[in-house]
């Protein structure tokens, strides 16, 4: 379990500093198809960096069970992949919120 655990931790790194970077406004990061009715960028952009920050904070937690597991366990990536589902349920909740 510790090549998840380390797998994990690159993972919050990466998911961490790109969240944080499109919540500040930079919407070059997000892919084109998902910007093409936007009505309010700023905030959308404010919202879909906190979901990504979101699935870093599910991967922390994720890296952390797997670290303090002795044996083997699905339970961490169970969790994360559930934690995928909600950020995705979160994302298109949010794109119908802003859009035309």
């Amino acid at each position: 379990m510790g090549i998840f655990g380390i797998i994990m931790i690159l993972a919050v790194i990466q998911l961490f500093a790109v969240g944080s970077i499109i919540q500040r406004g930079n919407a070059s990061l997000i892919p084109n198809f998902l910007l093409e009715k936007i009505t309010n960028l700023p905030e959308y952009c404010r919202i879909f960096g906190n979901r990504l920050i979101l699935l870093a904070l599910v991967g922390i937690a994720c890296a952390v069970m797997s670290f303090t597991s002795v044996e083997f366990s699905t339970r961490p990536i169970l969790i994360f992949g559930l934690g995928i589902l909600l950020v995705i349920v979160l994302l298109i909740l949010d794109h119908k919120k802003f859009t035309k």
